[in-house]
């Protein structure tokens, strides 16, 4: 999965350009789309706006791959880590109720709450040390169905937080480290404090208000709504190359504050100006919201309350990215100037940032870069369609041609991840061990191409590999705790 960081970086690049784009811009992004259409890349459903009007909106793709539908502007995609800022918005309406406060202590509100050093605050901020509840659930987690449809919810993952009741990270403040976990909480919280499951809270004080009649926190199934013809489903393209294949399920589809949310693009055109005109919620509760969080050093953060907040002085920009099965999502609100964009897709995970940053670009009467070719992809299909030396081989062949094709540790990474996970180990461990002589001073290759010797059997050289990678960057504490696992399993 396309990691937050990355995500991050995407949306700084592309949030600088709204502050210089002049007002006789008259290019638009069609030609951009169509350029796209031709090398067969879907840009799902985007919308710029610009002085509080719309100057594009298109949709373009497939909302379905079973049965076969397009997308148009009605369509509801899943919002991901975009939900936050939505979560966000439901603590501060409970504090302009005068029903909590941000400095208030967690276990007050939930009794069963096992720390006594977490303050609301600090799970808006990301600075609260909780461990991550995915990791908790792959560990721990013993489910009883046998059919591979199984959807929890934040009360069974509550269950066995308190159950398991793991030692925090670091101390509250510490650190800035990104956590589901915490918006899942504060989702509780709310409902806790209002005696209302999340979605009616949600619904009563912000779509509601705002006229967002296309948005819902959706209680997941995995065939589709009647309820909900336009909801979107997640799809990727297989390892071949050529096939399309569902990417929607996960076990915690149905988990609510870090994600969870369907939206269209006209509804979140209606949030950012809902916020930008300060009609959701007074001023004075969005300026404390669009405060970067500050850690116990007095270094900030650069998060506010479910938003990433732009780091250029002067500037009232405010944006998330969202990425969760086959869903990539971005929404960026300039509050000064009443300009946005909000890119939707559901199934172009490898050229999300091409679109993003083409967007940007047009904005700016720049030419729309198109993306290079993606190696990893011609390997992959190289490898199925051959053998893996054959996909080595034409690696090596086009390696230095940097202009044509995009190459990079990630890509060669996502690959390997990709084989692995297709039961294709042998491949998987060629692959990573490339990564590792290609990329000998990244300590993630050695993290990668352990998980992929633990998983042929391999325990002494994957734990090795995970003491290198940890070495090498002490900042991968995942690494470190796959390697302290494993020596207590082999003692």
């Amino acid at each position: 999965m396309i990691s937050f960081k990355q995500l991050v970086w995407a949306c700084l690049f592309s949030a600088c350009f709204f502050s210089c784009n002049s007002d006789n811009n008259t290019i638009t992004c069609d030609d951009m789309i169509k350029e796209f259409k031709t090398l067969g890349i879907a840009t799902g459903n985007l919308l710029v706006y610009k002085n509080g009007q719309i100057v594009h909106q298109s949709a373009n793709g497939l909302r379905s791959i079973d049965p076969v539908d397009s997308l148009d502007l009605r369509s509801q995609f899943r919002l991901a880590s975009v939900s936050k800022q939505f979560t966000g918005m439901s603590i501060m309406k409970l504090k302009e109720f005068g029903k909590l406060d941000y400095d208030q202590k967690v276990n007050s509100i939930l009794s069963d709450f096992p720390y006594d050093n977490i303050t609301v605050r600090h799970l808006l901020n990301h600075v609260s040390g909780l461990e991550d509840y995915e990791r908790m659930m792959h560990e721990h987690w013993q489910s009883q169905d046998t059919t591979g449809t199984e959807t929890i919810g934040n009360n069974k993952i509550m269950e066995l937080f308190y159950q398991r009741n793991p030692k925090q990270r670091f101390a509250p403040g510490e650190n800035y480290e990104y956590s589901n976990t915490g918006y899942l909480v504060l989702a509780s919280i709310v409902e806790k404090i209002s005696g209302q499951h999340f979605r009616e809270f949600l619904k009563e004080n912000i779509f509601d208000p705002v006229g967002m009649k296309n948005t819902v926190l959706y209680s997941y199934q995995i065939a589709p709504d009647p309820n909900m013809p336009n909801r979107v489903f997640g799809y990727n393209t297989a390892l071949n190359q050529v096939d399309l294949v569902p990417d929607d399920y996960h076990l915690v589809n149905d988990v609510r504050g870090d994600g969870g949310i369907y939206s269209t693009l006209e509804d979140l055109f209606k949030w950012n100006l809902a916020l930008a005109n300060h009609t959701i919620i007074a001023k004075k509760y969005l300026d404390a919201a669009f405060t970067s969080g500050v850690l116990n050093n007095g270094e900030k953060t650069g998060y506010g309350f479910g938003w990433q907040l732009s780091e250029d002085p002067g500037k009232e920009e405010v944006f998330h990215s969202g990425g969760w099965v086959g869903f990539r999502t971005f929404l960026l609100n300039d509050l000064k100037t009443k300009s946005g964009l909000i890119l939707l897709t559901n199934g172009n995970n490898e050229n999300f940032f091409d679109i993003l940053n083409g967007a940007a670009n047009i904005l700016t009467k720049k030419p729309a870069k198109l993306p290079k070719k993606a190696l990893h992809k011609e390997m992959a299909q190289k490898i199925i369609a051959e053998n893996i030396e054959s996909g080595i081989r034409h690696y090596h062949t086009k390696k230095l041609d940097t202009v044509t094709y995009n190459i990079s540790e990630d890509a060669i990474n996502t690959l390997g991840y990709q084989l692995l996970a297709n039961d294709h180990l042998e491949e998987a461990l060629r692959i990573f061990e490339l990564n590792v002589k290609e990329y000998p001073n990244s300590a993630n290759t050695y993290d990668s191409y352990g998980d992929a010797l633990l998983a042929k059997g391999d325990s002494l050289k994957a734990l090795n590999n995970f003491k290198k990678c940890y070495q090498m960057d002490t900042t991968l504490t995942y690494a470190k705790d796959k390697a302290k696992k494993l020596e207590a399993a082999l003692e």
